[in-house]
């Protein structure tokens, strides 16, 4: 109800935040169940059982909302997806890595959420979600910190005066020597390192365990596409010597039973494709020379190409829910 008591129903940005919210919630909630049965160090397993905590109302609550609104929930994932007597996949490190980068894109997406949002109690109920994953994101990056695990994206001269552009040379060009890369377009580079060093991790992980062999195909390839990305990154970073961060592949275990069911592993491949090409969207909105730019636009093309593939292989196994609908009018009016 709005402040005058008149009932407003929920709008499609809203339906469509709650089910795409709600599924990635309960996959979440099957790794987490996993990583807590696997990992050994006390702090690590505070977070992530904090988090598992956190997930477990989190669920609850938009099943409250389902049920007042009358909309059915989406299946999402289950214990069904998961298998807790499967052995460990990634060192303890690689959970608070993989928890740091989930809530950041958690974050986003439910910032996304609340802006899309237009009941009081819808914002309400997305910012609580944000303000969770806040918090636990502070908490995974002060761990990876103590740790020494993470490194601090590199400093360079603080501004003592205002400057502005002179030239369009600011722009830089296709080849040859380059101006100084941006403070901006650093902070785009180790973003983008960050997701393709998660994803490819977890495609290494899962296919070694995947039982389809389209789906083992599908990620292989996943994994030589990031690969190839980690290295255009890399490669640029050590051009302005500037460091590169960890690789994460050692992290992951040679185990191959599967910890999760096909479904869950395609669909999170699906969310690390997903956050790559809303990260390299946003990239490019930042960077300003045009070789970087240029390639930021590459690699969205390959990425988009290769979620696209995925949707195709999760049709043709029936494994995608299919989102909301707008009203069929044609259908209707027949």
């Amino acid at each position: 109800m709005d402040n005058n008591g008149r009932v407003v129903t929920l709008t499609s940005g809203e339906v469509g935040s709650l089910w795409e919210g709600y599924i990635g919630e309960t996959m979440l909630l099957c790794v987490m169940k996993h990583f807590s049965q696997h990992v050994y160090d006390g702090n690590a397993k505070g977070i992530l059982t904090k988090n598992t905590d956190l997930l477990h109302a989190r669920i609850a609550r938009y099943q409250l909302i389902f049920e007042q609104e009358k909309m059915i929930a989406p299946a999402g994932f289950s214990e069904a997806d998961v298998f807790l007597n499967a052995p460990r996949m990634f060192s303890d490190k690689f959970y608070l890595f993989y928890l740091k980068e989930m809530a950041r894109g958690s974050i986003i997406q439910y910032s996304d959420a609340l802006f899309g949002s237009h009941r009081r109690d819808m914002r309400e109920f997305f910012i609580q979600n944000m303000n969770e994953y806040i918090d636990i994101f502070h908490d995974t990056i002060e761990y990876l910190l103590e740790k020494g695990i993470v490194i601090r994206t590199p400093s360079i001269p603080i501004p003592s005066k205002i400057e502005f552009v002179e030239s369009e040379s600011f722009l830089g060009k296709l080849r040859g020597k380059q101006r100084p890369i941006t403070a901006q377009e650093i902070k785009a580079v180790y973003v983008n390192l960050d997701t393709n060093m998660l994803g490819k991790s977890l495609m290494i992980a899962f296919s070694q365990a995947a039982e389809s062999d389209d789906l083992r195909e599908y990620l292989v390839r996943g994994r030589k596409i990031a690969h190839k990305h980690i290295e255009l990154f890399i490669n640029l970073l050590t051009d302005e010597d500037l460091p590169s961060p960890q690789l994460w592949d050692p992290e992951v275990s040679e185990s191959r039973i599967a910890p999760f069911s096909d479904k869950l592993m395609m669909y999170h491949t699906g969310i690390a494709s997903t956050n790559g090409l809303s990260n390299y969207g946003t990239a490019l909105s930042k960077v300003a020379r045009k070789d970087i730019t240029i390639d930021f636009g590459r690699l969205s093309l390959e990425t988009a190409k290769f979620a696209l593939d995925g949707v195709e292989i999760s049709i043709k196994k029936g494994w995608l829910e299919q989102p909301p609908l707008a009203a069929n009018r044609d259908f209707l009016s027949k």
